[in-house]
């Protein structure tokens, strides 16, 4: 298949593992009782973090991060362990 949109759009904090981010990420499909094709379209990952001001260009409602939040079914927040930031 070709691209797919997006059910999940996933914030995190800067500072995690990615070993404790993936960690979060499958609780989160566990929790829901998600299947092995969920889509969920990561910040860090789906922007060119190199060029980001291009990425997200001159209106923040165009930007991807609004696109990706109006098509997707909720949000997952993964924050540090105290909940903080």
């Amino acid at each position: 298949g070709g691209p797919r949109s997006p059910r999940w759009f996933v914030s995190h904090w800067w500072g995690e593992p990615v070993v404790a981010f993936v960690a979060c990420v499958v609780e989160h499909a566990l929790a829901f009782e998600l299947g092995d094709d969920e889509q969920y379209w990561i910040c860090a990952y789906a922007n060119n973090q190199s060029c980001i001001e291009d990425e997200l260009g001159d209106s923040p409602l165009e930007s991807p991060f609004c696109k990706a939040l109006k098509i997707s079914r909720g949000a997952l927040v993964v924050m540090d362990d105290k909940a903080v930031t």
